[in-house]
């Protein structure tokens, strides 16, 4: 069912015992929820066993099995998600961390499917009806929370000291952008391109939601940094600044305000997904760049909007309110 290669990375991950108990889960599932056709998708994940399969109750599905913490908070978000332009949830099982959900077909990632202009136009729409207000208390970690783990979990690395000052200056931004929006909403958490996929009627399908409470202005940098491959240097600095005027524009936010967030979003994934992991600094190098970037893209936005007017600026903010 698995290739060696991927057996060893999740033998080496879960250890022998933890691992045979996992896939034992596939065959019991197989036969409760009557699957057939099940096929492992390697490239998928690294937290996760994906499968896809067919069930002759709902069809095409795909069937995950998590080998991480965070189940409860997984399943919670994909049924608040549940509507129009999200996967459906089929069935789960807490007791051993599995689901099985919609499979999307074609399945083609947002990038793969649309040209730029026509992925702003269609991240802003989706984004606009995604966030949910009716939440169960403390089931979600806060965005400032997530932020905080990333601090906590690296202060005794005395390798990380030369990062420190992005740290402390993403704080200063981050307790900043947050007096201004503050709303608390269930964000996506990952709202990417490949977790947009084009579906069989031509519209697209959101998936897989992490479920973090924050306002929507936190929602938007993983996108940014997907439209450029994770690589903030892969094109110009003038065209990556263009896309965010674009998609701010579409959806009320002010351009420095989502550079500056982009800029707290690279501080997080580096130290709070990474380092905090014990990742190392060479293991870390293009996340370090992205860092450095965002922060030179974020303070050299700190008092200029891009072709802006105080009225047009006034203006966006206040569609992004009523939105």
């Amino acid at each position: 069912m698995l290739t060696d290669i991927i057996e060893e990375r999740f033998l080496k991950k879960l250890g022998a015992e933890s691992f045979n108990e996992r896939i034992s889960i596939v065959e019991k599932y197989k036969k409760q929820w009557e699957l057939s056709e099940i096929e492992f998708k390697s490239e998928f994940s690294t937290n996760s066993l994906i499968f896809y399969a067919v069930s002759k109750r709902y069809g095409k599905v795909i069937l995950k099995i998590l080998i991480n913490n965070g189940f409860d908070k997984e399943i919670l978000a994909l049924k608040l998600f549940q509507g129009e332009n999200f996967c459906k949830l089929y069935e789960y099982s807490f007791d051993d961390k599995v689901y099985i959900m919609e499979r999307i077909v074609p399945a083609y990632t947002l990038y793969e499917s649309a040209p730029r202009n026509e992925r702003i136009k269609i991240a802003g729409e989706i984004f606009k009806g995604l966030h949910k207000t009716d939440l169960p208390d403390s089931t979600f970690p806060t965005y400032t929370e997530w932020f905080e783990a990333g601090k906590k979990g690296t202060k005794n690395r005395e390798d990380c000291e030369e990062l420190y000052q992005y740290l402390d200056s993403a704080e200063r931004m981050l307790t900043d952008i947050c007096k201004k929006y503050s709303r608390n909403l269930l964000l996506h958490g990952d709202l990417h391109h490949e977790n947009i996929l084009k579906n069989e009627n031509g519209g697209y399908t959101v998936i897989d939601p992490k479920g973090v409470i924050g306002d929507p202005v936190f929602d938007l940098s993983r996108f940014i940094l997907d439209e450029f491959r994770d690589d903030l240097t892969s094109e110009p600095k003038d065209v990556v600044i263009d896309f965010v005027q674009k998609l701010g524009d579409g959806v009320g936010i002010p351009c420095e305000i989502l550079l500056r967030c982009l800029y707290i979003e690279t501080v997080i994934w580096l130290f709070r997904e990474e380092l905090a992991n014990g990742e190392s600094l060479e293991e870390c190098q293009q996340l370090i760049t992205n860092m450095k970037v965002a922060y030179e893209f974020a303070h050299s936005r700190k008092e200029k909007y891009m072709g802006d007017n105080i009225e047009g600026k006034e203006l966006r903010e206040v569609m992004y309110t009523l939105s």
